[in-house]
Protein backbone atom coordinates (compact mmCIF):
# COMPACT_ATOMS: atom_id res chain seq x y z
CA UNK A 1 0.00 0.00 0.00
CA UNK A 2 2.80 2.39 0.89
CA UNK A 3 4.35 1.78 -2.47
CA UNK A 4 1.08 2.65 -4.22
CA UNK A 5 0.77 5.96 -2.40
CA UNK A 6 4.40 6.81 -3.03
CA UNK A 7 4.08 5.91 -6.68
CA UNK A 8 0.93 7.97 -6.99
CA UNK A 9 2.59 10.98 -5.35
CA UNK A 10 5.55 10.67 -7.69
CA UNK A 11 3.26 10.54 -10.69
CA UNK A 12 1.40 13.64 -9.52
CA UNK A 13 4.66 15.45 -9.01
CA UNK A 14 5.84 14.43 -12.48
CA UNK A 15 2.74 15.97 -14.00
CA UNK A 16 3.18 19.17 -11.98
CA UNK A 17 6.87 19.68 -12.75
CA UNK A 18 6.37 21.15 -16.24
CA UNK A 19 3.85 23.64 -14.85
CA UNK A 20 6.14 24.59 -11.99
CA UNK A 21 8.97 25.05 -14.49
CA UNK A 22 6.84 27.25 -16.77
CA UNK A 23 5.70 29.35 -13.83
CA UNK A 24 9.27 29.87 -12.63
CA UNK A 25 10.39 30.83 -16.15
CA UNK A 26 7.59 33.40 -16.39
CA UNK A 27 8.50 34.87 -12.99
CA UNK A 28 12.17 35.01 -14.05
CA UNK A 29 11.23 36.72 -17.35
CA UNK A 30 9.10 39.31 -15.57
CA UNK A 31 12.01 40.10 -13.27
CA UNK A 32 14.29 40.50 -16.29
CA UNK A 33 11.82 42.83 -17.97
CA UNK A 34 11.45 44.85 -14.79
CA UNK A 35 15.23 45.15 -14.55
CA UNK A 36 15.53 46.13 -18.22
CA UNK A 37 14.12 49.60 -17.54
CA UNK A 38 17.26 51.63 -17.01
CA UNK A 39 17.25 55.28 -15.87
CA UNK A 40 17.86 56.49 -19.45
CA UNK A 41 14.95 54.40 -20.75
CA UNK A 42 12.74 55.67 -17.95
CA UNK A 43 13.70 59.28 -18.73
CA UNK A 44 13.02 58.78 -22.43
CA UNK A 45 9.68 57.06 -21.88
CA UNK A 46 8.37 59.30 -19.11
CA UNK A 47 8.86 62.35 -21.32
CA UNK A 48 7.30 60.73 -24.38
CA UNK A 49 3.76 61.19 -25.67
CA UNK A 50 3.79 57.48 -26.56
CA UNK A 51 4.82 56.34 -23.08
CA UNK A 52 3.36 52.81 -23.10
CA UNK A 53 4.75 52.12 -26.56
CA UNK A 54 8.16 53.41 -25.44
CA UNK A 55 8.27 51.18 -22.35
CA UNK A 56 7.14 48.22 -24.41
CA UNK A 57 9.74 48.53 -27.18
CA UNK A 58 12.68 49.57 -25.00
CA UNK A 59 11.75 47.20 -22.17
CA UNK A 60 11.82 44.25 -24.55
CA UNK A 61 14.97 45.26 -26.44
CA UNK A 62 18.27 43.70 -25.41
CA UNK A 63 20.32 46.55 -26.93
CA UNK A 64 18.39 49.41 -25.28
CA UNK A 65 19.46 48.36 -21.78
CA UNK A 66 23.06 49.21 -22.72
CA UNK A 67 22.22 52.79 -23.71
CA UNK A 68 23.86 55.29 -21.38
CA UNK A 69 23.47 58.60 -23.23
CA UNK A 70 20.81 60.45 -25.16
CA UNK A 71 22.73 59.68 -28.37
CA UNK A 72 22.67 55.94 -27.54
CA UNK A 73 18.94 55.82 -26.86
CA UNK A 74 18.20 57.86 -30.00
CA UNK A 75 20.34 55.49 -32.03
CA UNK A 76 18.49 52.48 -30.61
CA UNK A 77 15.11 54.08 -31.37
CA UNK A 78 16.11 54.87 -34.97
CA UNK A 79 17.53 51.37 -35.52
CA UNK A 80 14.36 49.75 -34.13
CA UNK A 81 12.19 52.04 -36.29
CA UNK A 82 14.29 51.19 -39.35
CA UNK A 83 13.98 47.47 -38.66
CA UNK A 84 10.23 47.90 -38.31
CA UNK A 85 10.16 49.93 -41.54
CA UNK A 86 12.02 47.26 -43.55
CA UNK A 87 9.59 44.57 -42.38
CA UNK A 88 6.61 46.71 -43.39
CA UNK A 89 8.18 47.63 -46.74
CA UNK A 90 8.68 43.93 -47.51
CA UNK A 91 5.06 43.23 -46.57
CA UNK A 92 3.77 46.09 -48.76
CA UNK A 93 5.90 44.84 -51.65
CA UNK A 94 4.57 41.30 -51.19
CA UNK A 95 0.95 42.43 -50.93
CA UNK A 96 1.33 44.66 -53.99
CA UNK A 97 3.00 41.95 -56.04
CA UNK A 98 0.41 39.30 -55.17
CA UNK A 99 -2.70 41.48 -55.49
CA UNK A 100 -4.94 40.64 -58.45
CA UNK A 101 -7.59 43.34 -58.03
CA UNK A 102 -6.46 46.32 -60.15
CA UNK A 103 -8.00 48.96 -57.86
CA UNK A 104 -6.38 47.45 -54.75
CA UNK A 105 -3.07 47.00 -56.54
CA UNK A 106 -3.05 50.66 -57.62
CA UNK A 107 -3.49 51.87 -54.03
CA UNK A 108 -0.94 49.39 -52.67
CA UNK A 109 1.55 50.55 -55.30
CA UNK A 110 1.04 54.18 -54.27
CA UNK A 111 1.63 53.22 -50.65
CA UNK A 112 4.72 51.21 -51.63
CA UNK A 113 6.07 54.34 -53.33
CA UNK A 114 5.74 56.24 -50.04
CA UNK A 115 7.64 53.46 -48.28
CA UNK A 116 10.41 53.65 -50.86
CA UNK A 117 10.67 57.39 -50.17
CA UNK A 118 10.90 56.65 -46.44
CA UNK A 119 14.26 54.94 -46.91
CA UNK A 120 15.98 58.26 -47.62
CA UNK A 121 14.25 59.76 -44.58
CA UNK A 122 15.88 57.12 -42.39
CA UNK A 123 19.25 57.90 -43.93
CA UNK A 124 18.57 61.56 -43.18
CA UNK A 125 17.70 60.76 -39.56
CA UNK A 126 20.93 58.82 -39.11
CA UNK A 127 22.87 61.71 -40.64
CA UNK A 128 21.18 64.17 -38.27
CA UNK A 129 21.87 61.91 -35.30
CA UNK A 130 25.57 61.58 -36.10
CA UNK A 131 26.08 65.28 -36.86
CA UNK A 132 23.78 66.64 -34.14
CA UNK A 133 21.16 67.82 -36.60
CA UNK A 134 17.47 68.42 -36.05
CA UNK A 135 15.85 65.02 -35.52
CA UNK A 136 12.51 66.73 -34.89
CA UNK A 137 12.28 67.95 -38.48
CA UNK A 138 13.75 64.71 -39.86
CA UNK A 139 11.15 62.58 -38.07
CA UNK A 140 8.36 64.92 -39.19
CA UNK A 141 9.50 64.60 -42.83
CA UNK A 142 9.47 60.82 -42.47
CA UNK A 143 6.01 61.00 -40.92
CA UNK A 144 4.76 62.86 -43.98
CA UNK A 145 5.40 59.84 -46.23
CA UNK A 146 3.88 57.47 -43.69
CA UNK A 147 0.75 59.58 -43.24
CA UNK A 148 0.37 59.89 -47.00
CA UNK A 149 0.13 56.09 -47.14
CA UNK A 150 -2.32 56.07 -44.23
CA UNK A 151 -4.47 58.70 -45.98
CA UNK A 152 -4.65 56.59 -49.14
CA UNK A 153 -6.43 53.92 -47.13
CA UNK A 154 -8.52 56.45 -45.24
CA UNK A 155 -9.95 57.85 -48.49
CA UNK A 156 -10.50 54.36 -49.91
CA UNK A 157 -12.36 52.56 -47.12
CA UNK A 158 -13.49 49.78 -49.47
CA UNK A 159 -9.87 48.65 -49.95
CA UNK A 160 -8.50 46.39 -47.21
CA UNK A 161 -5.53 47.75 -45.28
CA UNK A 162 -3.16 44.88 -44.51
CA UNK A 163 -0.64 47.20 -42.81
CA UNK A 164 -2.87 49.34 -40.56
CA UNK A 165 -1.29 48.18 -37.29
CA UNK A 166 2.22 48.36 -38.75
CA UNK A 167 1.63 51.93 -39.93
CA UNK A 168 0.41 52.87 -36.46
CA UNK A 169 3.52 51.38 -34.82
CA UNK A 170 5.84 53.17 -37.24
CA UNK A 171 4.04 56.46 -36.48
CA UNK A 172 4.68 55.78 -32.78
CA UNK A 173 8.36 55.24 -33.53
CA UNK A 174 8.60 58.60 -35.31
CA UNK A 175 6.88 60.29 -32.38
CA UNK A 176 9.23 58.54 -29.94
CA UNK A 177 12.32 59.65 -31.91
CA UNK A 178 11.00 63.20 -31.93
CA UNK A 179 10.17 63.15 -28.21
CA UNK A 180 13.61 61.83 -27.24
CA UNK A 181 15.26 64.53 -29.35
CA UNK A 182 13.22 67.24 -27.62
CA UNK A 183 13.90 65.90 -24.10
CA UNK A 184 16.77 67.19 -22.03
CA UNK A 185 18.80 64.37 -20.47
CA UNK A 186 21.08 66.60 -18.40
Amino acid sequence: MWRLISSSSSMSLMFLLPYIFLLSVEIFNSNLRANAITPIIQRACDSSTVKDFCYNVFGNDTVAIWARTKFNIQDVAIQMAYSNYTNIARKVLSVTTNETNREFKKLYRKCLHQYILLKSDFEDMIHHLIFSGDLDQASQRASTHLFTCIHYFYYSPNIPNPIAKENENLAYFFELIRDIYLTSFD
